[in-house]
């Protein structure tokens, strides 16, 4: 048997007795070690009218390997991508990857890995060294945040708004910086002050508090060419009036509500010759190139965690991540001991 969590509206979790999963063709059993909570969960935890597993960014060790699988055994600690494309159908074999028909997912069993144990595909497995589970759980929002900074198409001089703190946010930040960005100025709410001091230290020059002073007003000083949107997108009107002609804006994430569409002005999209390009990660293409950033930037692997709970605390972790937004950043609930320190880090830090 193993335990899984459950959650619902208004962030209830049960925790049920379920069989242990069996490996199927093409599939790996993982014991899980770790798992990040991100915004998908929270919106779960906030939206969801029935109960429902939960849990997308996954580290752990494979007990199992089903039939066909030759290239990952028993013993592997593995994190997860949470969509792969399938390498077979037209798309992928055509070299668009991104745009494959046939997505393998973790998602289609059913298994998540807020869990003990959980089933996926071996195609989604990514082995990894040198980092702990809870760190190598930050693969799959980094891949994310690869994704919207290649999309963005950042060179050498670019001037940046980055806008939301967020994890991916700040991942992103690292990334622009070493892309070569001459300027990055991030924008933000007042309550995210953890996240806020964050973003200074990943590289910002600046953050914008847009609660206390509009982004249409504030004086960049530069020409703002590249802009990334972690936000809702009811933001992006905001981001096409601080653009500058032939800037590419680039954004990630669903609106997560009612309101989806978003207004703008097309003849001024127009006449500013601006581009707008969506981020949308599945299936995911950068988990390798994710973990090797993970092993070389010790300030995204050792300053994103800000909270760790073991998995018997998992209803205290999502209480963090629903109730705490200015001294959350990523949560990470663990089966073994948590982070040491983590926990303490975060408070020193909101305290900036």
């Amino acid at each position: 048997m193993t335990k899984v969590a459950y959650i619902r509206k208004v962030n209830r979790i049960e925790i049920r007795e379920q069989p242990r999963p069996t490996a199927a063709a093409g599939q790996i059993v993982l014991k899980v070690e770790a798992c990040g909570i991100c915004g998908t969960d929270r919106h779960a935890a906030l939206c969801s009218e029935e109960f429902q597993p939960f849990g997308h960014e996954v580290a752990g060790e494979i007990v199992k390997v089903g039939d066909g699988v030759t290239w990952l055994k028993a013993g592997q600690r593995v994190a997860l991508d949470s969509a792969t494309p399938c390498g077979r159908c037209g798309m992928c074999r055509n070299g668009a990857q991104e745009l494959c028909t046939d997505i393998q997912s973790f998602y289609f069993a059913n298994s998540f890995g807020m869990a003990e144990y959980m089933v996926a595909p071996a195609i989604s497995a990514i082995p990894y060294d040198g980092l702990s589970p809870a760190q190598a759980t930050l693969a799959e929002p980094l891949g994310v945040a690869i994704d919207v900074v290649r999309v963005a198409d950042i060179v050498p001089g670019s001037n940046v708004l980055l806008m939301g703190p967020g994890p991916i946010g700040l991942m992103a930040l690292r990334l622009v910086r070493a892309a070569g960005a001459a300027r990055v100025f991030v924008s933000a709410l007042s309550g995210t002050s953890t996240r806020n001091a964050l973003a200074r230290e990943f590289g910002a020059d600046a953050v914008i508090e847009v609660d206390r002073e509009p982004l249409e007003s504030f004086e960049f000083g530069c020409r703002i060419d590249r802009i990334i949107s972690t936000t809702p997108p009811s933001t992006l009107p905001s981001a096409l009036s601080v653009a500058t002609k032939g800037a590419i804006v680039a954004f990630i994430g669903l609106s997560g509500d009612t309101t989806p569409r978003v207004c703008f002005d097309a003849d001024a999209f127009h006449t500013k010759k601006l581009q707008l390009r969506a981020s949308f990660l599945s299936p995911a293409l950068f988990g390798a190139r994710a973990m090797d950033i993970l092993r070389r930037d010790s300030v995204i692997r050792e300053r994103l965690i800000s909270h760790t709970f073991p998995f018997a605390g998992v209803q205290d972790a999502m209480n963090v991540v629903v109730n705490d937004p200015r001294g959350a950043v990523k949560v990470v609930v663990t089966h073994g001991a948590p982070v040491r320190g983590s926990a303490s880090r975060a408070k020193e830090r909101d305290d900036v």
